[in-house]
């Protein structure tokens, strides 16, 4: 009991912060190049090889950072909403999977774009046109932003987060399907920071929690 009381409490607090370094990762990315799916990103590889490079690998560092994050949600919650966070937190992890696959799709195409630029655009603009590109990034947005909207119910029900961080979840599910123009990234970086933030405190917050439970039953 006390082992597991640990581990949780271990796998909150990760969880936390990687939401934490999330949230700072997607908002860099945010005002970064096209990450894919425009002919602009040969252009930005050509003129700007380190610029883009950081950007994309930005992008597959917190996808990867979202795994221990969606992990540490299924500690999270305990009775009531326990099963819609948990299963909130595992479609995020499938979406959050597809969107791995964008990213290294990314990091192929940026060594693509510098061979010639005729026979690869026109390679590009085939693979945009077609499923390869279009089915895992339909995908990810449907399952990473369900997912999360689905965890940010469950919490409510459990009573650790408040109603409106569903309404910040029913946002970014909104700015991902909606084209805001000059406005897009900066949007979205509030609702990102609101949201994962959020999630991440809570995540903190509980395994604080757990800890001073654990160390009280310690000194009786």
């Amino acid at each position: 009991m006390e082992h597991n009381l640990e581990s949780g409490s271990i796998a909150r607090k990760f969880g936390g912060i990687c939401f934490l370094v999330s949230a700072i990762l997607q908002v860099i990315t945010l005002f970064g190049p096209p990450l894919a799916g425009d002919i602009e990103f040969l252009d930005w590889v050509i003129e700007r090889p380190g610029y883009t490079l950081f950007f994309t690998f930005s992008v597959i560092a917190f996808a990867i950072v979202n795994i221990p994050a969606y992990v540490g949600l299924t500690h999270l919650v305990r009775g009531r909403g326990k099963v819609l966070t948990y299963i909130g937190a595992l479609t995020a992890l499938v979406g959050n999977f597809f969107f791995i696959i964008l990213g290294t799709e990314a990091l192929i195409q940026r060594g693509m774009a510098t061979l010639e630029r005729e026979p690869m655009v026109a390679l590009l603009q085939w693979i945009f046109d077609t499923p390869v590109y279009f089915i895992p990034h339909l995908l990810f947005f449907l399952f990473s932003y369900l997912g999360v909207l689905l965890v940010t119910i469950g919490l409510v029900r459990a009573r650790i987060a408040s109603k409106w961080l569903v309404f910040i979840g029913i946002a970014q599910l909104l700015t991902g399907f909606l084209e805001l123009g000059p406005a897009q990234p900066y949007v979205s970086s509030v609702v990102t920071l609101l949201l994962f933030g959020s999630l991440g405190v809570s995540l903190l917050k509980k395994g604080q929690e757990a800890t001073e439970i654990q160390e009280t039953e310690q000194t009786m």
